[in-house]
């Protein structure tokens, strides 16, 4: 199998894709980036991906020099040449491209790649049996929009691993906010309570309030208070590379009775169900 990727125009293997070391991107960290799952050899609910792009692309101004369909070709092109048809990661990048001046950059002139690897699942014990997160007080820069900068995010992996835990919570000013890399969801009594402002809005998790709703629980955007994790009665995480995990600890405290809930249950398997439509 050669993996292929997309870069500023083309379909290229990825051994002999390169960006300028002069490169915005690269120099000051300036750049959107989005992650999409590829399913059967397409990527799932792409216009939802895509619309997200553009938002992050026009809070930092950058051009996009892709349409939305020639955008979703390329990466089935690139899904069949690397022979990931079942299922794959998707990761889009747009930079304002090669710097000017050390601080600025050409709108005419960006670069845009798309890469695609074959997605490994988590180990089945942690949807099984639930997973742990630990926080950690931050907010991200910009955190409506999924911009290149994960300094602390990667800067925090090998604590994570530490603390045996899947993935990092970030709380701030005494709210609940987002994981590193995923968006949770509380549910007391039934409720589906998620966090309503300073976070990404996450595809896998509206996916997941659209079938809640549908399926008759209550669904709450609001602010979401670190003192109710304590008392609520499940905790689950979405992620695009990650589906829906159930998490029954957080820090050193067990939520609920330290099992999965059924809700939680439930909704993984409506999820999962989704997934072959």
């Amino acid at each position: 199998m050669t993996r292929c990727c997309f870069l500023n125009g083309q379909v290229i293997p990825l051994s002999e894709a390169k960006v300028g070391i002069e490169d915005i991107g690269l120099l000051r960290g300036y750049g959107i980036y989005d992650g999409l799952a590829g399913i059967g050899g397409k990527p799932f609910r792409f216009a939802d991906h895509w619309n997200r792009f553009i938002g992050g692309a026009h809070a930092l101004n950058l051009n996009i020099p892709v349409t939305e369909e020639s955008c979703e070709k390329k990466i089935i092109e690139i899904l069949e040449k690397s022979e990931l048809t079942e299922r794959a990661n998707i990761r889009m990048i747009l930079t304002g491209g090669e710097t000017v001046g050390g601080i600025e950059y050409n709108f005419e002139n960006p670069t845009f790649y798309i890469t695609a690897e074959r997605w490994e699942a988590l180990p089945i014990e942690l949807y099984d049996n639930g997973a742990k997160l630990v926080t950690y007080n931050h907010l991200r820069e910009l955190p409506e929009h999924k911009t290149i900068n994960y300094i602390r995010a990667v800067n925090l992996q090998n604590w994570r691993k530490e603390e045996k835990a899947v993935e990092i919570l970030y709380m701030y000013d005494g709210q609940v906010l987002e994981c590193a890399t995923s968006n949770i969801c509380l549910i007391k009594d039934k409720t589906i309570i998620t966090p309503a402002e300073n976070v990404l809005g996450g595809i896998t998790l509206k996916v997941t309030l659209e079938f809640a709703e549908a399926a008759g629980y209550k669904v709450e955007k609001r602010l979401v208070y670190e003192e109710e994790l304590k008392t609520t009665n499940e905790v689950f995480i979405t992620s695009s590379f990650k589906d829906i995990v159930p998490i029954t600890k957080i820090d050193d405290f067990e939520i609920g009775n330290g099992a999965v809930g059924e809700v939680t249950k439930d909704l993984m398997a409506r999820f999962a169900e989704y997934l072959k439509m």
